[in-house]
C-alpha cells in the first residue's frame, strides 16, 4: 500500500461529507486518473484504516466491465485513505442528478442491472458493499452505449460484525441508491421493488443483486425495448466518443484540421476559417465539463481576462463560443491565434540556452505577467509548457504566454467578478509552485514571480530547483528547503555572473515580501544583471587619499625635471661659426586641472522594531542592509523611498527627502496571517506550516 500520493490534483469533481473526488495527473507519466481522498473522524480509528487497506487490496484483483480499474490505494501520513482509479470520461451520478434532476423509473431500469452485475462479481471475491453513494457511480460514454462504473465500492464502509456475511447488504445499498436517484419520491412501477430492497428485516429483501436484476427484467416489459434503442436515444445524458469533436469537424466558421494537444480541461485543435482560409487554434472544453457552470465561467473568464490584458507577449483570444452542438449537448470553445514555434519545454529538451538568451526570454515573460498583474490577473501556472517561442521578424525567441486557465482575478475586470479558490486547494504545477501556493494559502502577483524564477533557474541549470519522487516530497521541499544555489557555470560551460544568480535566488525567496516588489523591478534587475560593472564613483571618504597621491606625483615630477640639469654634459662647440639660431621656446608644463568636487552625500540611519529588518530602495531594488543601519548615499532630486521587511511582519514603506541627514524609526506591524509558532523541546520554536495534503 502506498504512503504518499504521486498525483497532482487538478480539478475537484465532487465532494461530500465522507470524501472528495479529484481529476489527478501522475507526476511521472502525466497520465490522468480519478483520485478519491476520504476524510472524517472515521479514519482516526486504526480498525477503520485496517479495514480500508484489506478492502483495497481485495478490490485490486477484481476485474469487471462495470468496475473502474483500481491503480493505487493507500493512506496519507495523517491517516486519511486515498484510492486512485482509471480516468473515466463522463460524470458521476451525483453531478448528473444536480444538473439534470431525478431519474425516471425507465432510466433506473437501464442503470441498476449493470450495478447488480458488478456487485455480484464483488460478492464472488468476498466483498460486500453496505453503502453505495451516488458520487461513486460514474456514468461513462462508450462507442455504443452509456456505461455505469463503480469507483472504489465499499471502501468507505465502516467495519462491522456482519460486514462480510450477508449479500442482502448489497440489495439494501442498491435500494437506497434508487430512492436517492428518484429524488426521494415515489418510484412509479419500480416502487414495489424499491420497497422490498429497503425492508428492515434482511430476509424480506431480495436474496442477492442477481435476484433484484431478474425482478427488474420481469416487472417492466419496456425494459428490453429501452435497451435496444440506439445509443443516441439513451435517456442518460452522458458523453459518447462519437459526439466528441474530431479532425474534420466544423465548429462555427472553422474546420478542425489536427489535434495539437489535450489536457484536463479540454482539447486544442489546429483549425482554418472555411471562408478566409485564416489559421487558428481552437480550444474546446471537454464535453463532460460543458455541463459544469463553474468550469464554463472559468473558461469564459480566461478568454475575457486575456483580452483585457491585450499584450503582445500573451496569446490572443479572438472569440468565445457557447452554443448547442449537433448532438444537442452544450459545446464551449474559444478561438486563439495560431502560433508556429516550440514551447520552452521542447527547446530545453534539445539544447542548453545561453545566459543572455535565457534572460531575454525571462524579461519578455516578466513584461507579459506585469501587464496581467496591472489589471488584476494572476496566472498561477507559469511553467515551461506554457511559454511558447515563435519567430517575429529578426527575433527567434519572441515569447507568447499561454493558458490562463487557472488564472485568478484579484480585482474586478469590467463585469467579471473576482474568482475564488477554496482554501486549501492546491492549483498549479508542483515543481513551479510558490510556498504560499503549495500551502493552499492563495496567490498574488509575487506567486507568478516565484514560478518565473523556477523557470529561469531551469533554463540556466538544466533542471528545476526542486524535484521529488512523490507529490508530498516535492511539496515538503518547496515549503521547508531553500533553493539549491546555482553553479558558477551553466551546463554548457558558460560563466554565470553572480548578479544573475542573485536575481534568480531572490525570486525564489520563501517569503513573498523578500522577492522583487513587482515584475517591472524584476525586469530591470534582469536587464542590469549582464551589464559590465560601472566604475566606482568618488566618495568623500576617498578624497583625502586622492589628494595625497596627487601630491606625491607632483613631487616626483618636479624632481624629474631638476635631475637632468644637475648632470647635463658640457655643450659641444661647432668648428664652423654657427649662424645665430633662435632658441626653441621651452614648452610650458601643462597646468594641473582642479579636482572635481565629489557629489554631495546624505547620511542615513534607520532603526526598526523588530531589529534585523531588511532595508531596500524602491527605485533601484538595491538592498542597503539590515537594521540598525548607518550608511551614506549620494543626494538626489525628489524623494528616497525605502521598504522595510521582516519575517512574520507586514512590510512598511517610508518616503523622505533625499538630502541632508535622515534618521528613521520604524515599527513593523505583526502580520495577521503569520505562521503559528510551535514550541519543540529539541529545536525551541519552529514555524507550523499548514498540511500540504489538506483538501
Amino acid at each position: 500500500m502506498a504512503s504518499s500520493l504521486d498525483y497532482q490534483l487538478m480539478t475537484k469533481l465532487a465532494e461530500n461529507a465522507g470524501s472528495a473526488a479529484w481529476l489527478g495527473r501522475n507526476l511521472g507519466s502525466g497520465a490522468n486518473a480519478l483520485v478519491r481522498v476520504f476524510h472524517g473522524t472515521l479514519w482516526r480509528r486504526p480498525d477503520a484504516r485496517g479495514h480500508f487497506v484489506d478492502r483495497a487490496e481485495a478490490l485490486k484483483a477484481v476485474q469487471h466491465p462495470h468496475l473502474a480499474r483500481q491503480l493505487e490505494a493507500g493512506c496519507l501520513p495523517d491517516g486519511r485513505p486515498f484510492v486512485v482509479s482509471e480516468y473515466l470520461e463522463g460524470e458521476d451520478l451525483a453531478t448528473h442528478l444536480r444538473r439534470a434532476g431525478p431519474l425516471t423509473p425507465d432510466q433506473l431500469a437501464l442503470l441498476v442491472p449493470a450495478l447488480c452485475s458488478a456487485l455480484s462479481e464483488l460478492r464472488s471475491a468476498g466483498i460486500l458493499v453496505h453503502a453505495l453513494p451516488t458520487d461513486q457511480v460514474f456514468l461513462v460514454g462508450g462507442l455504443s452505449r452509456y456505461t455505469p462504473k463503480l469507483v472504489g465500492p465499499g471502501l468507505a464502509d465502516e467495519p462491522g460484525p456482519d460486514s462480510d456475511t450477508d449479500s442482502r447488504a448489497d440489495v439494501l445499498a442498491l435500494g437506497r441508491l434508487m430512492r436517492e436517484a428518484l429524488g426521494g419520491g415515489p418510484g412509479g412501477w419500480l416502487e414495489p421493488i424499491i420497497r422490498r430492497c429497503l425492508e428492515s428485516i434482511p430476509t424480506e429483501r431480495f436474496a442477492d443483486p442477481s435476484a433484484l436484476a431478474r425482478a427488474l427484467d420481469g416487472a417492466q416489459p419496456r425494459t428490453q425495448e429501452l435497451r435496444n434503442q440506439p445509443s443516441g436515444s439513451t435517456p442518460l445524458l452522458l458523453v459518447e466518443e462519437a459526439v466528441r469533436e474530431h479532425e474534420g469537424d466544423l465548429l462555427g466558421q472553422y474546420q478542425l484540421e489536427r489535434l495539437l494537444g489535450e489536457g484536463s480541461m479540454g482539447r486544442v485543435f489546429m483549425a482554418r476559417h472555411v471562408t478566409l482560409g485564416r489559421p487558428a487554434a481552437i480550444k474546446v472544453l471537454r464535453a463532460e465539463h460543458a455541463q459544469n457552470q463553474n468550469l464554463i465561467q472559468r473558461f469564459f473568464h480566461e478568454a475575457r481576462a486575456v483580452n483585457q490584458i491585450n499584450h503582445e507577449h500573451i496569446v490572443e483570444i479572438q472569440d468565445f463560443v457557447h452554443e448547442p452542438g449537433p448532438s444537442g449537448r452544450t459545446r464551449v470553445y474559444c478561438v486563439m491565434e495560431m502560433l508556429d514555434g516550440h514551447s520552452v519545454t521542447e527547446v530545453l529538451a534539445q539544447e542548453h540556452l545561453s545566459v543572455a538568451r535565457a534572460l531575454d526570454i525571462a524579461r519578455q515573460v516578466a513584461r507579459a505577467l506585469g501587464a496581467a498583474h496591472q489589471v488584476g490577473v494572476v496566472h498561477r501556472d507559469v511553467k515551461p509548457d506554457n511559454l511558447f517561442l515563435v519567430r517575429r521578424g529578426a527575433e527567434r525567441d519572441f515569447v507568447k504566454v499561454l493558458d490562463f486557465g487557472v488564472a485568478k482575478l484579484m480585482t474586478p475586470i469590467g463585469d467579471l467578478p473576482l474568482t475564488s479558490t477554496v482554501e486549501g486547494t492546491i492549483v498549479g504545477t508542483p515543481a513551479y509552485m510558490a510556498p504560499e501556493q503549495a500551502n493552499g494559502l492563495g496567490a498574488d502577483a509575487r506567486t507568478d514571480q516565484y514560478a518565473l524564477g523556477c523557470v529561469l533557474y531551469e533554463m540556466l541549470a538544466g533542471h528545476p530547483p526542486f524535484s521529488g519522487s512523490s507529490f508530498g516530497q516535492l511539496v515538503a521541499q518547496v515549503l521547508t528547503e531553500p533553493a539549491p544555489p546555482l553553479a558558477a557555470r551553466t551546463p554548457s560551460g558558460e560563466r554565470l555572473p553572480a548578479a544573475v544568480r542573485a536575481v534568480v535566488m531572490r525570486c525564489l525567496a520563501k517569503d513573498p515580501v523578500d522577492r522583487f516588489r513587482d515584475m517591472e523591478a524584476l525586469g530591470a534587475a534582469l536587464a542590469a544583471a549582464l551589464l559590465p560593472a560601472a566604475p566606482r564613483p568618488w566618495t568623500r571618504r576617498a578624497w583625502p587619499w586622492a589628494t595625497a597621491v596627487a601630491g606625491c606625483l607632483l613631487a616626483l615630477g618636479a624632481a624629474g625635471l631638476l635631475l637632468p640639469r644637475r648632470h647635463r654634459p658640457p655643450p659641444v662647440v661647432a668648428a664652423l661659426p654657427a649662424a645665430p639660431v633662435e632658441a626653441p621656446a621651452r614648452p610650458e608644463a601643462p597646468a594641473l586641472e582642479a579636482p572635481v568636487a565629489p557629489p554631495p552625500q546624505l547620511s542615513l540611519r534607520v532603526h526598526s522594531t523588530p531589529r534585523g529588518a531588511r532595508v531596500e530602495r524602491m527605485d533601484t531594488g538595491e538592498v542597503l542592509g539590515t537594521t540598525p543601519l548607518e550608511t551614506q548615499l549620494p543626494e538626489m532630486d525628489g524623494k528616497l523611498v525605502l521598504r522595510l521587511t521582516a519575517p512574520g511582519h507586514a512590510p512598511v514603506v517610508r518616503s523622505v527627502a533625499a538630502h541632508g541627514h535622515i534618521q528613521l524609526e520604524v515599527r513593523l506591524p505583526v502580520r495577521r496571517h503569520a505562521a503559528q509558532a510551535v514550541a519543540t523541546p529539541e529545536h525551541g520554536t519552529r514555524a507550523k506550516h499548514p498540511d500540504p495534503f489538506k483538501l
